[in-house]
């Protein structure tokens, strides 16, 4: 049995380290165990604007890799009109520089793609609602023309893709406070025949529902049947979750409905916190040295049993080394029938003084902290002053925590 009280073992990532960015947005794509990161603000930038960074990190090997400047953007007439692929090639063109958009990977059309909604864009000096594609095998981006009625510009919106669907669920005007939150969702669906196309624009979640806010986290649960959503903030506070505002989505009846019989005690106060769905009966690849039968690509992943779950991973407020820092907690949301939430009391396994796990994400049979082990940062939300208020380059997203499954086993 493993000792109780060891810290999570720490990886060293390499590559093309990307910096430490806060408020980047990640996707995964589990088949190839790959993490994508999208945009976020440098560390020590005042003004905070935010980039059009684009990286991947391959967690079989943990390298990262620099996409940013290697894109090439497919402008509409490309697509629409044959002739003109040939006098005008592709050119190298960044993505556009977009504050808090929502992000998703999707297989879809035979592709592998990463898709942007929505966001602040710099440039424009205003929400957007357009929908971006990057076709992460040919390493090319357009502007998604999506048919049907056009939904409203937001930022701070959630999104999550199920098979050949989008589902987009609140959002926000604009950075003020006080700034109305958008209580709709949306579905967008891609056919052969149509393309992309808006089938629900804005239609008003149900009025009996408490406001969820904006930056609402979301994940696909029973096999995409329904979405959990957690509520987001609706201001600068301190966000404290619900059984009353956690609520499932039905993908097909479009109805909601909340988890208030749930037996347990919900997080509170916390700074930003990040979901995923987990199981213990996925699958791992073959080992290139074991020989297969015919026909088997895969083996039982060798995990402990456990009920089908969602991990909400919070940052919250903790008392150490003599003064306030946010670190991370991790509560495990057992799904109906079982219906009742534990916290795992695993923060103090992913703790270290030099090391500042911002991020988490889960691919297959890894749960990993993304983090930074560079010297002179400082905590979000620690009680401390920085060595200087300049940006600084060494500030890297360069290792990785990862937790043992074996924590999520309930034992009795």
């Amino acid at each position: 049995m493993a000792d109780a009280s060891a810290k999570f073992p720490f990886l060293k990532l390499r590559g093309d380290l990307p910096c430490f960015n806060d408020w980047a947005t990640f996707a995964v794509d589990c088949q190839q165990d790959k993490v994508y990161m999208y945009g976020g603000v440098r560390p020590g930038d005042e003004n905070n604007l935010s980039t059009n960074d684009f990286y991947s990190l391959n967690l079989k090997t943990r390298q990262w890799i620099n996409h940013t400047m290697s894109l090439k953007f497919i402008p509409r007439n490309y697509m629409l009109d044959p002739f003109c692929k040939k006098d005008s090639p592709l050119q190298p063109r960044c993505l556009p520089k977009l504050t808090e958009a929502a992000s998703a990977f999707i297989e879809v059309a035979g592709g592998r793609f990463f898709l942007l909604f929505g966001g602040y864009d710099l440039e424009a000096e205003g929400p957007t609602s357009r929908l971006i594609a990057i076709d992460l095998d040919l390493e090319t981006w357009w502007f998604v023309d999506v048919r049907g009625t056009s939904i409203r510009p937001r930022m701070t919106a959630s999104m999550v893709a199920i098979k050949n669907r989008l589902f987009i669920f609140g959002g926000r005007d604009n950075f003020e406070t006080g700034s109305p939150t958008i209580g709709t969702y949306s579905i967008a669906e891609y056919t052969p025949e149509s393309q992309w196309t808006w089938r629900v624009s804005d239609a008003l979640m149900p009025g009996e529902l408490p406001s969820l806010g904006y930056g609402i986290q979301c994940v696909p649960v029973f096999d995409g049947q329904k979405i959990l959503l957690f509520n987001g903030r609706s201001n600068d506070q301190l966000i404290d979750l619900s059984p009353s505002s956690t609520i499932f989505f039905h993908t097909e009846n479009y109805t909601f409905q909340d988890a208030r019989t749930t037996v347990g005690d919900f997080p509170k106060g916390i700074s930003w916190y990040q979901v995923a769905s987990v199981t213990s009966n996925g699958t791992l690849p073959l080992p290139p040295s074991l020989k297969r039968r015919r026909g088997t690509n895969s083996l039982p992943i060798q995990h402990p049993s456990f009920r089908d779950s969602v991990l909400i991973v919070a940052w919250v407020t903790v008392h150490s080394q003599g003064k306030d820092t946010v670190s991370p907690e991790v509560w495990q949301y057992f799904l109906p029938p079982a219906e009742r939430i534990r916290c795992l009391g695993v923060g103090a396994k992913v703790f270290y003084p030099d090391i500042w796990p911002e991020a988490f994400v889960c691919s297959g049979n890894r749960l990993l902290f993304l983090a930074s082990r560079s010297e002179g940062h400082a905590r979000r939300g620690e009680d401390a002053e920085m060595e200087t208020d300049e940006p600084k380059p060494s500030q890297r997203w360069d290792t990785a925590v990862e937790m043992p499954f074996e924590h999520l086993e309930e034992r009795t």
